[in-house]
């Protein structure tokens, strides 16, 4: 029986083929760099923010909306109560709730209009706050510098690292002392991207020189036991939430402006959504002994919101799940802490191994094979880390970027082919 006898090393085909793989290997390493200088530059961005949308739109494997937060919707302004409200409005509805013991109670709105006509019942409201748990109300920073002192309840938070791409503010307007002074405070202002589309949301501000927190921040470190001056922010990195003993109770990761990318999830951030009229409704109902059609009872423990969402606001933002009001997407936020579900992208040092190993084993098989068999092996490489990055994000909330991995598998297709058409004989003749 006869055995081919295996390729020499001297046969010149075969160092020639193994030549081609040694530049189309040589050529997708300089393919991978460039490739991973556009991921790391953030020169491909704008595309893989608008994928990260449409991942977070698809309602396979929804989260179960949370059990820890609740939502009292202003969703409609009747006629005959233009906006802003009295404090008489918000009294009845804060007297509405207490009986059933919220963890705390969040004002979205800013309270802080001094017409008599708004004001009259401030002791009124003033008297409920005081029996409430806790009421954490909001306030709006300017950049004005004439704004009145700050109240001793925002608190301030330690922080590392550089602070100049913080938003900042000169002063705030603030929540009336008259039912505030007590109460803890955060800044509400978010920082929209084009067309009132919001991915982020800034959780710390620097306000006189001071790290002060987000409206959401302060409700989250709230209701988590948290205390903020025994907290610290690490710019660019994370927000520790600690307990006044020390003890880690949340990591927040934040960019280097402090802000939170947010996990929107398809479907209500609360499993309890009720309008404002409706919970006056509700406690007169359970009062009387009537069962009403949703048991405020199941408010005991729960950190309850309270935002305008009528169709009539003006800033409503485009989100993956859809438009939102600022109420919904602030509940949206403290869940992805509450939860831990952040999103995260995969470590650098693992994606550039990744991207090696793909760029040049890509390149040497299409040689080693032939453009037609290798274009069959990259588009199922291709298809193959398009499912891992649905499956990724899904599971773990893990990024694995599609527009850079795109633009590595057809460069490294590209630059097979160079390899299969340069001319090394040529290169390798002596002058004569």
């Amino acid at each position: 029986m006869d055995v081919a006898p295996a390729p020499s090393t001297a046969d010149p085909h075969h160092r020639h083929h193994k030549r081609r793989g040694t530049v189309a290997a040589g050529l997708a390493l300089l393919w991978v760099i460039f490739t991973l200088l556009a991921q790391f530059s953030g020169a491909l961005d704008e595309f893989e923010e608008s994928l990260l949308d449409w991942r977070m739109s698809l309602a396979a494997w929804p989260a179960p909306a949370s059990n820890q937060l609740a939502l009292v919707a202003i969703d409609q302004i009747p006629e005959d109560r233009p906006w802003p409200w009295s404090r008489l409005d918000y009294s009845i509805g804060l007297r509405a709730l207490i009986d059933y013991a919220p963890q705390s109670v969040v004002f979205n709105m800013n309270l802080n209009d001094r017409d008599p006509t708004y004001t009259s019942f401030d002791d009124i409201f003033s008297h409920i706050v005081e029996r409430a748990n806790a009421v954490v109300f909001s306030a709006t920073g300017t950049t004005s510098t004439e704004g009145g002192q700050p109240p001793a309840s925002l608190g301030a938070l330690p922080y590392e690292g550089s602070p100049r791409r913080v938003a900042r503010f000169g002063s705030a307007i603030w929540p009336l002392d008259t039912f505030a002074r007590q109460s803890p405070v955060g800044i509400n202002n978010v920082q929209a991207e084009e067309g009132l589309r919001l991915r982020r949301i800034p959780l710390v501000f620097l306000l006189d020189q001071k790290m002060v927190p987000s409206l959401v921040l302060q409700a989250t470190a709230g209701f988590l036991g948290a205390d903020l001056a025994s907290s610290e922010v690490r710019m660019g990195r994370a927000i520790f939430l600690r307990h006044k003993d020390g003890r880690l109770v949340r990591t927040i990761p934040i960019d280097d402006e402090g802000r939170m990318r947010i996990r929107y999830q398809p479907g209500p951030a609360t499993s309890f959504t009720a309008t404002f009229d409706n919970v006056i409704v509700y406690d007169d109902q359970l009062q009387q002994g009537i069962r009403p059609a949703q048991d405020l009872r199941d408010l005991r423990a729960r950190q309850v919101w309270i935002g305008r969402t009528d169709p009539a606001l003006r800033e409503r933002f485009h989100t993956p799940v859809g438009t939102l009001s600022l109420v919904e997407v602030e509940l949206q936020a403290e869940r992805t802490i509450l939860d831990q579900d952040y999103v995260r992208p995969l470590p650098p040092m693992i994606l550039a191994i990744l991207y090696i190993l793909v760029g040049i084993g890509g390149a040497t098989l299409v040689v080693r094979i032939g453009p037609i068999h290798g274009t069959a092996v990259l588009v199922v490489t291709a298809a193959f880390w398009f499912e891992s990055a649905l499956l990724a994000f899904r599971i773990y909330n893990t990024i694995l970027p599609l527009p850079s991995f795109a633009m590595l598998i057809f460069g490294v297709y590209v630059m097979a082919l160079l390899a299969m058409v340069w001319d090394l004989d040529s290169e390798s003749e002596s002058p004569s």
